[in-house]
């Protein structure tokens, strides 16, 4: 479930690069690496670090090569060695990523310490949904607007005594694809969506949102402040290159921790 949840930062990421060339034009450019890796359970501990990319050509970049920086991790009193596989990733293949434990990254780039540390949430308890069923009005150019009235919304809950943050992500596992409306000469929408992260203990999905019809994977994910933080920061600031919110030092971008719990429901028509 990893690969769903880098899906959700990638922009933000993106514009990390770009804040960080706007904010570089008028001093001189300081070459800091940014870091990407969400940890999860069940999986090998994984990351990927890049460069920022300036406007400016009148930039020296430091004479690390990105594909052999020496990059340790530290968890459970003991040191890891992670292995490159290219193109900025790296991987420690020792084990897997465990719930509850703590992880540290440390390594050297452009004559800098850089770090980072997260731990690894629990996974998401008593996550229950209201009905695993929802019958939708299919909506195109012969059958016109629904006659009838809409579903009640789908209520997703779980137990939050701690006002954790948690984030939804529905994604329809269907091979083929069928839409509940006639999207015309729009580009049709993908097959998952999600929530905005939330300190609550409940979320719902209304029937709008459901774009196709068939079996939908619902995930919620227990995610760290530092995400939820990054998540929201939909500002132009300069600012956001300081990532207030991340353990990261002489470094741009996310290490953090996740866990997760998958629940189904079935849209009909």
């Amino acid at each position: 479930m990893e690969k769903h949840i880098k899906l959700l930062l990638l922009i933000f990421l993106f514009s990390i690069f770009i804040i960080g060339c706007k904010k570089e034009e008028n001093k001189e450019f300081t070459d800091t690496p940014v870091i990407e890796s969400y940890l999860e359970p069940g999986n090998f501990l994984m990351l990927n670090v890049t460069r920022q990319i300036p406007f400016s050509s009148n930039v020296v970049y430091a004479s690390d090569d990105i594909n052999n920086l020496v990059i340790n991790t530290t968890y459970n009193n003991s040191l890891h060695l992670l292995s490159s596989l290219g193109d900025g990733t790296y991987v420690d293949s020792s084990t897997r990523v465990s719930e509850g434990v703590n992880y540290n990254l440390t390594f050297t780039y452009n004559s800098k310490n850089v770090s980072a540390y997260t731990y690894i949430p629990s996974k998401p308890q008593n996550m229950t949904l209201s009905s695993t069923t929802i019958t939708i009005e299919r909506m195109d150019t012969t059958s016109g607007p629904p006659t009838g009235t809409m579903p009640d919304p789908i209520e997703i809950t779980w137990s939050n005594s701690d006002a954790s943050y948690y984030l939804v992500l529905v994604e329809n596992i269907e091979t083929t694809l069928d839409p509940i409306r006639d999207f015309g000469d729009k580009e049709p929408p993908g097959n998952r969506f999600r929530k905005s992260p939330t300190n609550s203990a409940s979320e719902e999905i209304r029937a709008m949102d459901f774009q196709y019809y068939g079996t939908h994977r619902i995930i919620l994910f227990h995610v760290l402040p530092d995400y939820a933080a990054l998540y929201n920061q939909n500002s132009t600031s300069s600012q956001n290159l300081t990532n207030p919110s991340t353990s990261i030092v002489n470094g741009y971008g996310i290490f953090t921790g996740l866990n997760s719990d998958t629940l189904f429901v079935e849209v009909k028509e």
